[in-house]
């Protein structure tokens, strides 16, 4: 049979009698999983990825499907999740750093050296080689699972049969039976990888959580429908934070609206609550309105040093310099009349933005009293607030700013 009449073969079978679609059989991949030469390749769509098979020059039928454990996904989260009140997030050097756990892995000795923080990874790996394992003996043909080389990401599952002597009637069956095993193994990965995930997660979170006393998780609870009561946004609250405060510490909870006016209220460690009033989303700006991507993060840190503002009003972010000085000035002027400690906190962080705030000591407070003084401050920043925003709009309509 010509080599083209056993592609038509294999392409009718698993169509037919597989259940596949779409089956590609026109070398839809030139070189092979492993820079194998090919003689012929198929590709097929599938619910999920597409189901792939090819023999090697050398006589060898290998197939592949997946994705298998979602490896470079789930370390990119966590190391996301770890660098969100970091100074700077560089997404180069996360990557750098994401694609050099990747090639680690690859060592089963360095499994158990990433086990402390990346549990939940290592846990699906493991749990999809012992699935290739069953389906294996289950179906008699080998299955793998295979982590990804950077730049790919993500393992998948292959087969590889030995193709040398076979009639072209048993290299359909060897396709078609790669293709149940590997299907089999998928399914069934499928099943557990999220419930895997999840729980390493929650194991995480409520490790965090032993640190919060039930009370403190009631309290931001019933502070969020309150602020959501009082702003008429929807809000949320997060605890354990981590969140770092404008004057030291991190956050045990925090609440915030979503949606202007941007509220945020949070307790640190020390039993400090700091209520602000964001005054404009200092890096949405810089990022949209100046285009600076990448560069942002780091700006951001330059200009919190006010002894680098000179400089910034020579250039195209000087409206940024105008705003943080009109907060400062309407702080000053609001702190003067009242008599409280109203301050404009300069963003030195990726995760801040602008914000008037006034901090006080809770400690002895019942909830009913904190509740009351974060109200009377609120009312109070409102009013600042609104003198920024009228004096800000002249601003952005002299720059063309949209934040």
């Amino acid at each position: 049979m010509s080599q083209e009449g056993f592609l038509q073969k294999l392409k009718n079978h698993l169509t037919n009698n597989s259940g596949l679609k779409d089956v590609l059989t026109e070398m839809p991949r030139e070189t092979g999983f492993f820079n194998e030469q090919l003689v012929w390749s198929i590709n097929a769509e599938t619910d999920f990825e597409p189901f792939e098979a090819y023999e090697t020059v050398d006589g060898k039928i290998i197939a592949g499907y997946g994705p298998a454990t979602h490896v470079g996904d789930i370390i990119m989260n966590y190391l996301l999740d770890r660098e969100k009140y970091s100074d700077i997030v560089d997404q180069r050097e996360l990557v750098k750093e994401r694609d050099e756990i990747i090639k680690a892995l690859h060592e089963k000795g360095n499994w158990q050296k990433y086990r402390a923080e990346l549990k939940g990874l290592i846990d699906a790996i493991e749990k999809a080689d012992e699935i290739a394992k069953n389906v294996s003996t289950q179906i008699g043909v080998e299955v793998k699972q295979i982590l990804p080389y950077p730049p790919d990401k993500n393992a998948f599952f292959c087969t590889m049969i030995d193709s040398k002597g076979l009639p072209d009637d048993k290299k359909v069956e060897a396709v078609d039976k790669a293709w149940k095993a590997l299907s089999t193994a998928f399914n069934e990965f499928l099943k557990h990888e999220g419930e895997i995930i999840d729980n390493w997660r929650n194991q995480v979170e409520a490790k965090f959580k032993e640190k919060v006393l039930p009370e403190e998780e009631g309290f931001a609870r019933a502070l969020s429908e309150l602020l959501k009561s009082w702003t008429s946004k929807w809000c949320s609250y997060e605890i354990p934070s981590g969140f770092p405060g404008f004057e030291g510490g991190s956050a045990k909870w925090r609440v915030l609206t979503h949606g202007e006016p941007y509220v945020m209220i949070f307790e640190t460690e020390d039993g400090s609550i700091t209520v602000t009033y964001q005054t404009f989303r200092t890096h949405t700006s810089v990022n949209v309105d100046h285009k600076r991507g990448e560069d942002t993060d780091r700006l951001i840190v330059d200009m919190a040093n006010k002894g680098n503002w000179p400089k910034y009003k020579n250039s195209d972010l000087k409206d940024v310099i105008e705003r943080y000085e009109l907060g400062e000035e309407l702080a000053k002027k609001a702190k003067e009349i009242t008599g409280m400690d109203i301050k404009h906190f300069i963003p030195i962080k990726h995760c801040h933005d602008a914000a008037f705030y006034i901090t006080f000591n809770s400690k002895g407070m019942n909830p009913e009293k904190k509740i009351e003084e974060i109200k009377k401050l609120l009312d109070l920043l409102e009013i600042t607030y609104s003198e920024f925003k009228k004096a800000d709009e002249a601003i952005r309509l002299k720059y063309g700013l949209k934040k």
